[in-house]
Order: C-alpha cells, then structure tokens, then sequence
C-alpha cells in the first residue's frame, strides 16, 4: 500500500498528476486513475463510466485523506497519473498485492 502512494508522490513532484474535474477533460490521456473510497456515491459511478468508456485502469482502494497525505494537498478525491511510466508501475505494484 505504502509503495502504491510513495509512486503517487513521486508523479506529483515531477509534475505528472492531474486533479479534479481536469481528469474528465484529459480522461483519454490518463494511464492511470485514483478515486477516493469516500467520494459521494455519485461522483464514484460518473468517473467509473469514464474509466469504462476509456478502459482506464484505476482504483478506489485509498479514502480523500491517504490521497492527500500521500500528495502533501488537502482534499484530494480525484487524482489521474498522465504518465505511462508511473501508470505501469502503479499497476505492477498493485498486481503484486501492495495496494492493501
């Protein structure tokens, strides 16, 4: 898990993180994308159609506050990777069980 939000980390430093409603505009961009456990209800099932749509891979396995710690921002519910590098090893870290 902790390994998932260390990559996280090291995208938003090198500046290769898009947040929020800027993800809907990019969607066909995106390698990878993170959607906060505690999202509303609503907000979860219009990005899963996004991520369906686009065959996106993503997760929904961290709440806003693991999100945001991981990234050193507040309220952080919608974050896209727009990097493939970043976005496969996310995956691969996931694949190996380290997302939780």
């Amino acid at each position: 898990m902790a390994d998932v939000l260390n990559l996280l980390g090291l995208a938003y430093r090198a500046g290769k993180l898009v947040f929020g409603e800027d993800t809907l505009n990019r969607m066909n961009k995106l390698n990878f994308l993170f959607i906060a456990s505690d999202s509303s209800s609503k907000t979860i099932e219009r990005y899963l159609k996004k991520v369906e749509y686009y065959d996106l891979p993503y997760s929904i396995a961290y709440d806003h506050t693991e999100l945001s710690r991981a990234l050193g921002k507040d309220n952080i519910h919608i974050v896209g990777i727009a990097d493939r590098g970043f976005g496969q090893s996310i995956i691969k870290k996931i694949k190996e069980g380290s997302d939780g």
